[in-house]
This record gives C-alpha cells, sequence and structure tokens, in this order.
C-alpha cells in the first residue's frame, strides 16, 4: 500500500505542554502519513510562555516553525471588513493568518489542521484518507449545537440539502433569539441563508486535499483564507466560499480517534487563556500525560 504523505499545520498561542502532547500524541499515531508538522508560534504568546521550552519538548520531530509579523486574536477590528484583496495581497498580512503560511508553503498533496490542545489515541489522519474519496476536505462539519435547524431539519450529514430561505433562517431563529448567528448580524437582509451561519468545517481536526483547495484560495483563487475569521468565528468564510462554488465536505467525526480540549469538561480550550488558575493545572496534567508519549 502506497503511504499518501501529509503535512501538518497547527498554531501555537501558549499550552506548550497541551502541544507538545497534541503533536507527540499525533506523531505516534498518523506517523507514518506525516510529511512534515509546521508549527506557527503567535508573535503574541501568553505571560511566562517558553518557547525554548516548547522547543525542547519537541526536539527530534519534523518541524518546520514560523512566527508571523502580527498578531490577529480575536481583535474586534480584524473581524469587520479587513478580507479585501489589498489586504490580502500583503504577505506578512496574510501569512499572520491562522495556518495560512502553511497553506502556501507545503508541498504535500494533503494537510491536516489541529488545534493545540488535542489528544490522538487512534490513527485519525489514516481514516481522514480512507474515506475523503476526491472531496475537497473531511471533519467534523458544523457548529451544529449552536443552531436551531439542528434535529429534524439538519445537522452535519444533510446540510448540503437543507437550503432555507432568509425568511425560513429568520423564523428558525426567533426561537434562538440570543444565538451569536444573530448577535453577529449574521441573520438578516444582505446575508447569507445557505451555508448556514453556524457551518464550517471545524479546524479542531481536519484534512484539506490541498491540490484542490490551495488553486481557489487566496491568494490564488477567490476563496477567503481558512483561517480567516468573519464576523463570527474562522474557518466560515472559507466553507461558504468552497461550498457556494460546488465543493461538499465529508462529514466525519474525530471523536473515535482523538479528543479536543481533553484536559477539561468543556471541549472548549479557549476558557482557560483567561483563568491563569485553570491554565496551570491544565499544563500540569499535560506535562503528566506528555511523559506517556515520548517514550
Amino acid at each position: 500500500m502506497i503511504v499518501q504523505k501529509v503535512d501538518v499545520a497547527i498554531n501555537v498561542y501558549g499550552k506548550p505542554y497541551q502541544t507538545a502532547v497534541s503533536i507527540w500524541s499525533l506523531v505516534k499515531n498518523s506517523g507514518q502519513h506525516i510529511q512534515q508538522i509546521y508549527v506557527t508560534l503567535e508573535k503574541s504568546q501568553p505571560e511566562g510562555f517558553d518557547e525554548a521550552l516548547l522547543r525542547s519538548l519537541l526536539e527530534g520531530l519534523p518541524i518546520i516553525y514560523f512566527k508571523p509579523k502580527f498578531f490577529f486574536g480575536w481583535w474586534e477590528g480584524r473581524r469587520k471588513g479587513l478580507f479585501n484583496r489589498i489586504l490580502l495581497n500583503l504577505k506578512d498580512y496574510r501569512y499572520s493568518i491562522r495556518s495560512q503560511y502553511t497553506w502556501e508553503k507545503s508541498q504535500a498533496k494533503w494537510l491536516f489542521l489541529m488545534h493545540n490542545d488535542m489528544l490522538f489515541t487512534d490513527d485519525l489522519i489514516g481514516h481522514y484518507l480512507s474515506k475523503i474519496g476526491d472531496s475537497i476536505g473531511i471533519g467534523q462539519v458544523g457548529q451544529c449545537w449552536n443552531c436551531p435547524a439542528l434535529g429534524e431539519l439538519c445537522d452535519g450529514n444533510r446540510y448540503w440539502d437543507y437550503r432555507p430561505s432568509m425568511d425560513e433562517l429568520n423564523t428558525l431563529y426567533q426561537s434562538r433569539p440570543e444565538g451569536r448567528a444573530v448577535k453577529h448580524g449574521l441573520v438578516e437582509d444582505g446575508q447569507l441563508s445557505w451555508p448556514l451561519p453556524e457551518c464550517r468545517l471545524n479546524e479542531h481536526a481536519a484534512l484539506i486535499n490541498l491540490v484542490k483547495a490551495r488553486p481557489l484560495t487566496s491568494p490564488f483563487g477567490p476563496v477567503a483564507p481558512f483561517g480567516l475569521k468573519n464576523s463570527m468565528d474562522n474557518g466560515i468564510l472559507w466553507f461558504q466560499g468552497m461550498s457556494l462554488r460546488g465543493y461538499k465536505m465529508v462529514n466525519e467525526s474525530y471523536l473515535p480517534f482523538a479528543k479536543h480540549a481533553w484536559t477539561n469538561d468543556t471541549d472548549c480550550g479557549h476558557a482557560s487563556l483567561f483563568d491563569k488558575n485553570m491554565y496551570d493545572r491544565e499544563e500540569e496534567m499535560a506535562k503528566f500525560e506528555l511523559a506517556k508519549w515520548r517514550n
């Protein structure tokens, strides 16, 4: 059997021990598929972050490090109108968008995107390769838990066929007026009613056919970079652009193979960045876990 080589893209903002667990557990389970691992170190980091420590924890792995010139984080201004041709023609701006440096530099056919707070327990990359077929991307489709269409109308397997009008979408969100799509102005005239506001290929762990996707994605094509946010979240603009051009994603859960934010019960790694006690506790858990994977 021919082993298909995959490059890996991971952005790092803090969490050196969780990052190391993410990468080592991936390599132990899917290393036969991996060509290069691109680690993007955000220009700004939480107080106390030790880059030298992270590099020492990852020593011996096929890693290319990159540090962009800008740090966007969750800066509100980045999510209001910054997707335009002028800015995306500026390399330093573009490379500061999550995963974009790897997207442009990778020499592999496949690109595996992942968060730096994952724990892999089986060969997810191999599983994705066996399931993706001729699709442009595979992973968990949709943040359906935030969407009022979940259930009888839609889910990650049916998103392609459920195409409401904006009037229908408005009616749906009347049951959830506090929904974040409403708060961010995405359920109103002039916005897309399909794909639905919460539709995206979740970047926690996703595989992209780079040969197909790169020519269509900025700066080579008209679709927004995968890592660019709209007013609400990351990756939605790219998903919308690909869907509207006829590219359907394969909905495949990573849960049998990996756990996101495994150090807590929320399935969200964002909260600890604003709670030092939680951050330190989770890093201690990861330090203990890492010893299992580096042996």
